[in-house]
């Protein structure tokens, strides 16, 4: 079985292979195409490499001599946000979005730079707020040029970048060597990423993401940002009359299905076994479709368990303000949905390591305890006080505006401080490496043949 030190046996193998290949090749544009692979390679296998800005520094001094002269005009005025990629699902891309409207809302000068591409959605939400689009052009060195040039052109720049955009990382070397400060934005907290260490700050979204750059990254300074929680009124998500909301009490998770591990782990599907066989409840799954992992489920769970597949964010707040209680997709969970649901003063439970989040009280330690969480619940409900201190909590530290004012603060020069306190003994850095190591599942590079037996 490919797992434990197997498996770290020929990580460690395929990082030094790119890497070799990435030394010894005189080709740009080669090197730039297997730097997006090791990043993607990393990111998508949850290993234990957090960064390489040796990597960066070194395809950086490849590069530079190449990149030819750059206009930088004196009189710069815009924020320029940078997203590799704009989705319809997911909280990476909202963060960005939202907060470019606000500081819209606030007249600022701000435009978006999106280098590979944005659903219609995205993109027409962006218009329909008047926020300038601008694209690199062509592909290979040209494209650096061309976003480099992009990055001159702003006063500040943020970065919301996958982790895997080497070209976003080298464009930010090139702008703080001209005196224009870029700040990291650490979705991919505990994952792999290009350019923490380039930026002038990287800006935290939990407990976790600040300690794990502490420890693995080497930020020149950090930041709290946070996760914004989405602007709704409750109230008025709760009169829908749509029939499509079940009118019978529900728990309710939203998440992809990545979250769940649903191929490589029966912890999920067993607490589904549990929570509508064993009692009886239903659970509404917004983001999964595909019911073949959940086939051995007992007659009454299938009846009880709803997947309603991709919703978009309308529906799926109606579908959630409509709920009993919200369950955080585990083993990996968290986001945007966990802030939404405490806004709207849900009961929120949970079985994952914690992570740092505001009101992480609420994990379990593992999925019998949180079976017991869950008995204690249906059995004498919940303490109201608890739920609207959360929801106060999130609505004035993580709004929008909020979590703005935040960005602004540290584009100004400040460090912002986490605005609430968390046990960081209780955070295990490492959680994600090790769950990923125990089972077989591995992204390997298509140019990569390597006998794995």
């Amino acid at each position: 079985m490919l797992a434990g030190d197997n498996k770290q046996q020929l990580v460690s193998k395929i990082d030094g292979v790119i890497l070799q290949a990435i030394s010894n090749s005189q080709d740009i544009a080669q090197v730039l195409n297997l730097a997006e692979h090791y990043g993607k390679f990393h990111w998508l296998n949850t290993t234990d490499r957090w960064a390489c800005p040796e990597l960066e520094r070194h395809i950086f001094q490849m590069v530079e001599p190449f990149i030819g002269e750059l206009i930088v005009p004196s009189e710069r005025t815009r924020t320029l946000h940078v997203l590799s990629e704009g989705y319809d699902t997911g909280g990476h891309t909202p963060l960005c979005v939202n907060i470019l409207k606000e500081q819209k809302r606030r007249n600022e000068d701000v435009a978006i730079a999106i280098t590979r591409q944005a659903t219609k959605k995205v993109i027409d939400d962006l218009s329909n707020h008047s926020i300038p689009i601008v694209r690199p052009a062509h592909t290979g060195l040209e494209k650096l040029k061309s976003l480099c040039q992009i990055f001159l052109t702003s006063k500040h720049v943020v970065l919301h970048i996958h982790p895997d955009d080497i070209m976003s990382a080298l464009a930010a070397m090139i702008a703080e060597r001209n005196g224009i400060q870029c700040h990291f934005v650490n979705h991919a907290d505990l994952h792999f990423s290009y350019g923490p260490s380039i930026c002038s700050s990287v800006l935290e979204i939990t407990w976790a993401s600040w300690l794990t750059s502490q420890k693995y990254r080497h930020p020149k300074s950090q930041s709290f940002l946070g996760i914004p929680s989405s602007t709704f009124d409750l109230e008025e998500l709760k009169k829908t009359e749509d029939n499509s909301i079940p009118s019978f009490p529900y728990f309710i998770s939203v998440g992809g299905v990545q979250k769940y591990q649903l191929q490589q782990s029966n912890e999920f599907i067993d607490f589904v076994e549990y929570l509508c066989g064993t009692k009886n409840q239903k659970l509404v799954l917004v983001g999964l479709s595909d019911r073949k992992p959940f086939e051995n489920l007992t007659d009454r769970a299938q009846k009880n368990l709803a997947l309603l597949g991709i919703q978009d964010r309308t529906q799926t707040l109606k579908l959630m303000a409509a709920s009993q209680a919200y369950i955080d997709s585990f083993p990996e969970g968290g986001g945007t949905s966990v802030i939404n649901a405490m806004k709207m003063g849900l009961p929120v439970f949970g079985a994952k390591s914690k992570v740092g989040m505001y009101g992480d009280d609420y994990v379990s330690e593992n999925t019998g305890d949180l079976k017991d969480a869950i008995d204690l619940f249906l059995e004498s409900g919940i303490s109201q006080t608890i739920l609207q201190e959360r929801a106060t909590f999130v609505n004035e530290h993580f709004s929008i505006a909020a979590c703005t004012d935040r960005l602004e603060r540290t584009i100004a020069g400040e460090s912002v401080d986490i605005p609430y306190q968390f046990d960081t003994n209780s955070i295990d850095l490492t959680y994600y490496q090790k769950r990923w190591l125990e089972h077989d599942k591995i992204y390997i590079p298509p140019f990569i043949k390597i006998n794995q037996k």
